[in-house]
């Protein structure tokens, strides 16, 4: 998915250098993709899944067991110019592709020459798992 970063809120890409030593980043965050629970669960728990919704205020957020999760900006500022960095939720078309594809993190990564990364969840899943294993449906919560 090719994406044209916005260059009001986006730096330029940096020139990908020579690694001259091992980087792994251990506190890392992103944002789970917009499909990430469509057609991952069972048929008769796929309508109860995770979803994303625009809300009132053009955000993008989660809906899931009755309540809403917000993203947070924080999450997704990679790349970002300082004065557009901040704490409200974002829109996926306000990211860095490489902050929620897989694929676009690992470029992200080479030309940031990162090795590897330990990332962290944003709000949908709560603080180790929470938000699941505290589901109204505990076979929802599991799946």
């Amino acid at each position: 998915m090719a994406m044209t970063l916005d260059p009001e809120l986006f730096l330029p890409d940096p020139e990908p250098r020579e690694v001259r030593y091992t980087v792994i980043s251990v506190d890392d965050h992103l944002v789970e993709p917009p499909d990430m629970f469509e057609g991952r669960l069972p048929a008769r728990l796929q309508e109860s899944a995770p979803k994303i919704v625009r809300n009132k205020r053009g955000h993008e957020v989660w809906e899931f067991d009755g309540n809403t999760y917000t993203q947070v900006g924080m999450n997704a500022v990679a790349g970002r110019r300082m004065e557009t960095m901040k704490m409200e939720p974002s829109r996926f078309d306000q990211m860095r592709p490489g902050c929620y594809d897989i694929h676009e993190r690992v470029k992200d990564m080479d030309i940031n020459g990162v090795w590897a990364s330990l990332n962290f969840p944003s709000m949908i899943t709560g603080f180790c798992g929470r938000v699941f294993s505290q589901c109204s449906d505990p076979e929802l919560g599991v799946a």
